[in-house]
């Protein structure tokens, strides 16, 4: 994801451009204090919300990623507290404005730019109205086989056990007052953290937050997509690595529900498949290690994965290049 957002920022796809009629129209817009005033009154809502989409998407990226990565640096360094109370917004609102843009662009811009409020995700309608909602994001996305959208909805905002929500209130919250989350007497939330305290909120961080990123990543791709189109064999690459990340980190996975199976296997699943389809042997677990670092297929030649991670460069070379010769003066 992150990638995805230095890459695109490089080669200029998060710039919207704004064809005009005549001359005459481009100098009304150049005279104008507002863009956003101006595509409203001159009725451009597609060309509006072609250009907010092309904000919004690397700016609630950036700040999504930023929270994710220093919440697993300080995983890293046994801060489980902030790591919890770090994951909670990216998961709760960025994921949901980028949901938002995927099942109606032309609403989300409406929303933005004449009632924010409405982007905020208790306005989905509780557990089952976010279910709903993923369901049709899933559908969108073609991961139907890959996720639960009940079990997504869960993690992310449900004050239950297995679910994000309360674990990450208790981390901001010194003490909780929900039936599902209510700090235990003679306790404060977090601050008394042992090892083995720690050990099982590791565990849970790990066995959980893939889950919800390769979704996130998902949902990122098909804003991506209609941002500009990827090359099939970049997408085949990173598929490719997620599977295989997630097939290898399904062995250390603890507590396994049928939603996590049902994630795993259908990433083995789609692997096997796809290295069926490519002529490729059926992988050994040193292909997938291997695999899930560079992409590469099972007995690849090293020369081979070399020479399609130039060509991917060199595409993305040659987009940045033609996105200086089109910049105006």
């Amino acid at each position: 994801m992150t990638q995805f957002l230095v890459s695109g920022e490089q080669s200029g796809v998060f710039t919207a451009r704004v064809p005009f009629a005549d001359k005459s129209e481009a100098a009304s817009f150049g005279e104008a204090e507002d863009i956003f005033d101006w595509l409203e009154a001159t009725k451009r809502l597609d060309d509006r919300a072609r250009v907010l989409k092309a904000l919004v998407l690397p700016a609630v990226l950036s700040d999504m990623l930023h929270c994710l990565y220093e919440a697993l640096e300080c995983s890293r360094k046994g801060k489980l507290n902030v790591t919890y109370a770090l994951i909670r917004k990216p998961l709760q609102e960025n994921l949901f404005v980028l949901e938002s843009i995927v099942l109606d662009e032309a609403g989300f811009a409406e929303k933005l730019a004449t009632n924010p409020l409405m982007l905020r995700p208790h306005t989905a309608g509780g557990i089952e109205g976010h279910a709903r909602r993923i369901q049709q994001v899933l559908g969108i996305t073609g991961t139907t086989d890959f996720f639960d959208a009940r079990y997504l909805a869960q993690l992310r905002y449900e004050k239950v056990e297995d679910g994000f929500d309360g674990i990450c209130n208790k981390a901001i919250h010194l003490f909780t007052e929900h039936k599902a989350i209510r700090t235990e007497l003679l306790n404060i939330n977090f601050v008394f953290s042992g090892l083995e305290a720690k050990v099982s909120q590791w565990s849970y961080l790990y066995g959980r937050l893939p889950y919800v990123l390769v979704y996130a990543w998902r949902v990122i791709e098909q804003v991506g997509t209609s941002l500009c189109l990827t090359h099939p064999a970049y997408d085949q690459d990173m598929s490719r690595r997620v599977a295989a990340f997630v097939t290898l980190g399904a062995r250390h996975c603890t507590n396994i529900t049928p939603e996590l199976q049902k994630f795993h296997d259908a990433h083995r699943s789609w692997l096997l498949d796809h290295c069926k389809q490519m002529g490729a042997a059926r992988p050994l677990k040193r292909d997938v290690e291997r695999m899930a670092l560079t992409g590469a297929l099972p007995s690849e030649a090293p020369a081979i994965v070399a020479a399609r991670h130039a060509a991917f460069e060199a595409m993305a070379k040659q987009a940045r290049s033609q996105e200086s010769i089109d910049a105006p003066n």
